[in-house]
C-alpha cells in the first residue's frame, strides 16, 4: 500500500511540475505577444538614413517618406568600392544615396539636386570599367519634356557630375 501512494505521489508531481512549467511557458508567451514588434527592414529616409522600427519613428516618418531599395549598383574607383543606390517612394519619386568606403551607412548624393526626388525611370552602368552612369529621369505632366537622358560621372565619388545627354520632348 505505501508503494502504491509513493507512486500516486511521484505521478501527481510530476503533473504538478509539468502543469507549473507548462504555465510558465504560457505567461511568457501571453507577455511577448502583447509587446508591439516592429522587425524588419529599417526605415530609410530621404535623406537615405536608416531607422529602426519604433512606433516613434512610424509617427516621425510618414508613410510617404519611408523608401524600398530598387536598385544597388557597386563599382570601383582608385580600388576603393563605393555603392550606388537607387530608393523609391510610395509617390513614385526616388534618391540617389551613395556608399562610401569605411562608412557605416550611404549619404544622399551631392550635387545633383536635378535628378533627386524625381521619378527615376533607368539606372544604368554606361560601362563596367567606369564609374559613369546613365540615368533617364522622366518629366513631369506639366513640362514639355517626356524625359531626359543623363551622365553621372562618379569618378571622384565626393564631387559628383551630371550633364544632361538627350531631352524626349512630347509632341
Amino acid at each position: 500500500m505505501a508503494i502504491l501512494i509513493i507512486k500516486v505521489m511521484l505521478n501527481y508531481s510530476k503533473f504538478i511540475a509539468f502543469t507549473l512549467t507548462s504555465f510558465s511557458f504560457y505567461t511568457a508567451s501571453v507577455s511577448i505577444l502583447l509587446k508591439p514588434a516592429f522587425a524588419g527592414e529599417p526605415i530609410i529616409d530621404r535623406n537615405c538614413n536608416r531607422h529602426e522600427r519604433t512606433p516613434e519613428v512610424f509617427r516621425k516618418i510618414l508613410p510617404q517618406n519611408q523608401a524600398v531599395i530598387l536598385q544597388s549598383s557597386h563599382f570601383k574607383v582608385n580600388n576603393q568600392k563605393y555603392t550606388l543606390q537607387l530608393l523609391k517612394f510610395p509617390n513614385s519619386t526616388n534618391v540617389l544615396c551613395l556608399w562610401k568606403p569605411n562608412k557605416r551607412l550611404p549619404e544622399r548624393l551631392k550635387n545633383v539636386s536635378i535628378i533627386q526626388d524625381k521619378v527615376i525611370e533607368k539606372v544604368g552602368r554606361e560601362n563596367l570599367q567606369t564609374a559613369n552612369f546613365i540615368i533617364t529621369v522622366k518629366g513631369k505632366k506639366t513640362e514639355d519634356i517626356l524625359n531626359t537622358a543623363y551622365k553621372l560621372d562618379l569618378t571622384n565619388p565626393n564631387q559628383p557630375k551630371l550633364t544632361p545627354l538627350i531631352r524626349v520632348y512630347k509632341k
